[in-house]
């Protein structure tokens, strides 16, 4: 399947995909406490992975490991910014994952 009908999703899974790899920092925050984030891992991209399931496009990213982040269009939108990935959620806008890639070498 593809992601074709969704282009920031495609975007997205085109910008992880070229990390693989590598490392980056991903950060999650929640709305309660929007400068903290609520969890933080640092790890190497291991895959990217996407699918088409029942009329969502899914982004998935697998953290050396095991560490799984699956992300859906039906939930979150993409936005780009000075070379990170957000997952920013449709239902929340303070409620976002940041993913930060460390410097290449």
């Amino acid at each position: 399947m593809t992601v074709t009908e969704f282009p920031s999703f495609k975007k997205g899974f085109e910008r992880l995909k070229e990390f693989v790899d590598e490392m980056c920092l991903v950060e999650f925050y929640h709305h309660e406490m929007p400068g903290v984030p609520s969890i933080s891992v640092v790890g190497r991209i291991d895959s990217v992975f996407s699918d088409y399931i029942e009329g969502l496009s899914h982004i998935g990213m697998r953290l050396d490991g095991g560490t799984d982040l699956n992300f859906d269009n039906g939930n979150y939108k993409i936005i780009f910014s000075n070379g990170s990935v957000i997952f920013s959620s449709k239902h929340d806008n303070e409620t976002y994952c940041i993913i930060d890639f460390m410097e290449r070498k």
